[in-house]
């Protein structure tokens, strides 16, 4: 069907015709695409586009979306106020989303919950219904039965009680309705006069009354020096946002295996594998054993966890973490909480390029993070499609191979020798 090449006599099994659909454009929106199946993703033309920014955010909530909730709940020309400090804690704490869907919803329940409790403060005799004019009300009345309608109903304001006529009778037939008066009309409900006297305003300090507590509450798990065997990666969730993910490494009497938890993909099970072999390779000169002979973790077992175990974790990505995370457990040297990284590492030790930069950049700003290592062929993207108002503050070290990255988190304290230099013979020495 998504085939030009195919479609011109697409037959539909329900209308049992043949349709022409070579000249339709199919515009398809997916989070992630890995759900999608690989003949129908071939077929497509894919077109990323990266989250907003909390500025971004900012700027459409208080353009378009406080506005348009604070009408539909019949506070347009109320004295009530969203501050930019309660959407900016709603973004940070409730909404961490790449679009503004979830925003959306919860301005409109700020706004809809306002509009409860100053009626309920003020009481509903404060906003008595508008009177409705007495032709309206006659017109009302006088209306004869539809000629379309088999029943039909008149209802007057002074009526407790409903006549219904049918036409094969031609007689009224009385009901009971309830006591009060009655009346029909099509005129547009207009929103309630709220008195001037109201001034409402919900900021980041009472905000917890209109929308309940905030769903995250901390950008990051470690926020001082953390143990060894602690190292900070950079992840891209499925719901288009980024994320600081800790990875936790201990080690324990045992025969050395390797223990993964925290809801780990394939893909990223053989980054640990690969990262693991690095590091046993390379032993000696990180300092971990005393002799290029020593045998190493033949008596101890290793786990690694990376928390927040109800979210699914796949993707090369945290090479570069996990390679720290093992250095950093069997050299007992702790990496400052303030480095995050992200980039592929393959066994010889390069470090390749990732995607879900701005994402992660974006969750690295919002945690405070003061130093970002990424592959050196993710420089470009980062320099074009990253705002400079996120990367101000921030440190970037851009690196090719996992010695550099272990320069920078360790200060050179476990760094491979460096090959010689290929000795330069001048011309005419054969």
């Amino acid at each position: 069907m998504l085939d030009p090449e195919q479609n011109t006599a697409f037959l539909d099994h329900y209308m049992d015709v043949p349709i022409d659909l070579s000249r339709v454009l199919f515009v398809c929106t997916a989070n992630t695409l890995d759900t999608i199946p690989a003949p129908l993703l071939d077929r497509m033309e894919v077109m990323e586009v990266s989250g907003y920014v909390t500025e971004e955010k900012q700027a459409i909530a208080e353009r378009y979306l406080a506005p348009q909730a604070k009408e539909a709940s019949g506070l347009k020309d109320a004295d009530v106020t969203l501050t930019r400090d309660a959407v900016d804690t709603l973004i940070k704490y409730y909404c961490r989303e790449s679009g503004v869907r979830n925003l959306k919803k919860h301005i409109d329940k700020i706004y809809r919950k306002a509009a409860f409790k100053i009626v309920r403060d003020l009481g509903e005799d404060a906003f008595p219904e508008p009177q409705h004019s007495a032709s309206a009300e006659a017109s009302s009345a006088a209306a004869p039965a539809s000629k379309d309608e088999p029943n039909s109903a008149v209802v007057t304001e002074s009526q407790d009680t409903v006549v219904n006529t049918t036409p094969e009778s031609g007689s009224a037939s009385p009901s009971t309705a309830e006591s009060g008066d009655k009346h029909v009309t099509t005129q547009k409900r207009e929103p309630l006069q709220i008195p001037p006297t109201v001034h409402v305003e919900i900021s980041s300090e009472n905000l917890k009354e209109y929308v309940g507590p905030a769903v995250y509450h901390k950008d990051r798990f470690y926020t001082k020096q953390p143990p060894a065997g602690v190292s900070t990666g950079l992840g891209y969730l499925g719901n288009g946002s980024g994320a600081v993910m800790p990875v936790e490494a201990m080690s324990m009497p045992g025969k050395g295996g390797l223990q993964l938890t925290g809801k780990l993909g394939e893909v990223i099970r053989e980054s640990a594998q690969i990262a693991l072999s690095w590091v046993k390779a390379h032993a000696h000169e990180l300092g971990i054993t005393k002799s290029p002979n020593d045998q190493f973790m033949n008596e101890v077992d290793v786990h690694l966890h990376m928390p927040e175990g109800s979210i699914g974790k796949e993707g090369p990505s945290a090479g570069t973490a996990l390679v720290s995370a093992f250095v950093s457990l069997f050299t007992k040297t702790p990496i400052s909480s303030d480095i995050a990284m992200t980039g592929e590492v393959s066994l010889v030790g390069q470090v390749l390029p990732v995607g879900g930069l701005k994402e992660k950049i974006l969750a690295a700003h919002r945690a405070g993070i003061k130093t970002i290592i990424a592959p050196s062929a993710n420089r470009a993207d980062i320099e074009e499609n990253v705002p400079q108002s996120v990367k101000e503050g921030i440190r970037f070290v851009f690196v090719e191979d996992i010695q550099e990255v272990l320069d920078e988190v360790f200060r050179g304290q476990h760094s491979l020798p460096k090959p010689a230099e290929a000795e330069v013979l001048p011309s005419g020495s054969f």
